[in-house]
């Protein structure tokens, strides 16, 4: 699949969002927030994921760059700027949030975890905090697509894994990347409309 430059992708995707506001979900429980943070490489869209160390929350995992709100945030779309900052040394200066995501319930620790896309100004130059990722992992967003659509339409909690960089990516980032695949697609779609 060829995909356009990420910074056009991006704009895609910031329209398509624009279009179908996300879906949040209410109360004042554990919140998180994530970064779906795209950029080129190599002249094609990529996304960054990282693996946990084992010394953290959730350790061994695949994930998005994010992590809990703190009062001191006071937006969500700014805990996942923070956090990002914080893991892989990327600054928000740099980043340009493009839109929000549905949120996502996690199953087991109770947080409802709201996800932000963004769009990297330049390359990808990550300095992960060594105390909370083990591995920065770089993945062709045509990756993430081409394995989505070979998921079945409504993939169950078990059945909805991505294998992305010799890694099992599941659960809550798993269902994130299912909503950004489709908003990539309606992006792609309106796009060659």
């Amino acid at each position: 699949m060829t995909l356009p430059p990420h910074d056009a992708l991006a704009d895609g995707i910031c329209c398509a969002l624009r279009e179908r506001p996300a879906r949040q979900l209410p109360g004042a429980g554990r919140r998180a927030a994530v970064l779906v943070l795209l950029y080129a490489r190599h002249g094609e869209p990529h996304m960054v994921l990282t693996k946990r160390t084992l010394d953290v929350a959730h350790p061994g995992q695949v994930s998005l760059p994010g992590g809990r709100f703190e009062a001191d945030d006071l937006t969500l779309r700014r805990t996942a700027l923070r956090e990002t900052e914080e893991e892989l040394g990327v600054s928000a200066a740099r980043t340009r949030v493009v839109g929000r995501l549905d949120d996502v319930p996690t199953m087991v620790t109770g947080f409802v975890v709201s996800p932000f896309v963004g769009s990297l100004s330049g390359p990808l130059r990550a300095t992960p905090d060594r105390r909370e990722v083990a591995r920065v992992i770089e993945v062709r967003v045509a990756d993430i697509l081409a394995h989505d659509a070979r998921l079945p339409p409504a993939a169950g909690v078990t059945d909805l894994r991505y294998p992305l960089g010799s890694e099992d990516v599941w659960g809550a980032t798993a269902r994130i990347l299912r909503l950004f695949s489709s908003a990539t697609r309606r992006a792609l779609a309106e796009a060659t409309a």
